[in-house]
């Protein structure tokens, strides 16, 4: 028996999941109170439609698709959006990026610079082991060390110029500084330019959609421009933006274009995978409102992702005290809403009493609010979603897969 927060069935030894194997498959059922709370759950028939939803939308718009797996890291998943059609996966961090190479994904694009000794060393390891990588590039200086670095290497690197706006993160402020660095990338023996890159998500406006949709068609006509100039030094060159809420103004953008045929239009949403009922419902309920071809995929993303825990206490009315807190869901963008409701010994969860409020959440306690006819009893099982998922799931080593009937399916692993 191998006990930690999440996993406490019998499920050893542990299978690494590849592109190739399985994850763990083991059992135990959450109604049935075989598996401690509080417990981070998966549906895998969401996750099979968000898989499917998110790859359609991409395939009707002619873009591919680069999902950022920082989201959940989870290899398991990686190898499903793979097999789904997916062109490869977008890291964050050189250890993310290690992780999914060891798991057996070939082609990454790390959405960030690569600084650093350590990590370059693991970078170039990975390529001269056949990987596909790429990276981002914002400064003078960064480059220099680049090539310092990896003209000793045998190997060269594949980077994007990564074009950014004032008081957003990273990436070149003004296109003529980007022009420059452009420049001296084409000048340099161990480094080459294959493509450019942007996020949109830092551009602040009264009318965002539309300071958006600006700044991808500048980022696209500069690409252009670069493409012109002949100082791409790669056969096929990436154009990617987009996360998880205007990935459908990025990809509308790249449409509205007639790019060279040598081109990879790239969208990088993550957080579709698992959605939620917060700040990704809403980003998603604004596509569909935006974009006819959203609303043309069928079906809808759905969340995928709860937290279930046990009410510890109810010591006064309307306050129900439950197991679960700060270190086992997200907090940073709302509280989570009560889903699910199971009294022990009833045969299936009901609709969760939409009175009922989280209304302060500490290390490892949440208060819920309750009115005066509340039907809660202490050891009543509740499901909770919350917003933003990428704070949640990084609180979790492991997560349980449930099936409808709520068994325990599988065990994913994560690798935070």
């Amino acid at each position: 028996m191998r006990i930690t927060k999440g996993l406490n069935h019998e499920a050893s030894p542990f299978a690494q999941a590849t592109l190739d194997s399985p994850p763990v498959t083991r059992g135990g059922n959450l109604l049935q109170g075989e598996l401690t709370l509080p417990l981070a759950v998966l549906n895998q028939r969401l996750l099979d439609n968000n898989l499917r939803w998110m790859q359609q939308f991409a395939d009707n718009a002619g873009v591919q698709l680069a999902p950022h797996g920082k989201t959940g890291m989870m290899p398991a998943l990686f190898s499903q959006q793979i097999a789904q059609g997916a062109w490869g996966i977008t890291l964050a961090t050189v250890p993310q990026v290690m992780v999914a190479a060891e798991h057996g994904v070939q082609r990454i694009l790390l959405a960030n610079q690569l600084v650093g000794r350590a990590e370059m060393q693991l970078v170039a390891q990975l390529i001269k082991a056949g990987v596909e990588f790429y990276c981002l590039l914002d400064s003078l200086e960064n480059l220099q060390q680049l090539q310092q670095f990896f003209s000793d290497q045998s190997v060269k690197l594949r980077v994007l110029l990564e074009l950014g706006v004032t008081g957003g993160r990273s990436g070149v402020r003004n296109f003529d500084t980007a022009l420059q660095l452009a420049q001296a990338v084409k000048q340099c023996t161990a480094v080459e330019l294959a493509g450019v890159e942007f996020y949109e998500g830092v551009v602040k406006a009264d009318d965002q959609p539309a300071a958006i949709r600006q700044f991808v068609e500048k980022c696209i006509g500069f690409s252009l421009q670069l493409h012109q100039q002949q100082l791409f030094g790669t056969p096929q060159i990436l154009l990617t933006g987009a996360g998880s809420a205007f990935y459908d103004i990025v990809a509308s953008a790249f449409a509205a274009t007639v790019l060279p045929e040598n081109f990879i239009p790239l969208i990088r949403p993550g957080c579709y995978l698992f959605f939620d009922l917060g700040i990704y419902q809403q980003a998603q309920q604004e596509v569909l409102q935006r974009s006819a071809l959203a609303c043309q995929v069928d079906g809808e993303l759905q969340n995928a992702l709860e937290v279930w825990a046990y009410v510890l206490s109810i010591p006064e009315p309307g306050l129900a005290i439950i197991g679960l807190g700060k270190r086992d869901i997200a907090f940073d963008a709302g509280f989570a809403l009560v889903s699910q409701h199971f009294r022990p010994g009833q045969t299936k969860p009901k609709a969760a009493d939409v009175r009922w409020q989280m209304i302060k959440i500490m290390d490892q306690h949440a208060l819920l609010q309750l009115p005066p006819d509340s039907d809660l009893a202490v050891g009543d099982m509740l499901s909770f979603a919350g917003s933003h998922p990428c704070l949640t799931l990084d609180k979790w080593r492991y997560l349980a897969v449930l099936a409808d009937d709520f068994q325990v399916r599988q065990w994913y692993e994560t690798f935070f």
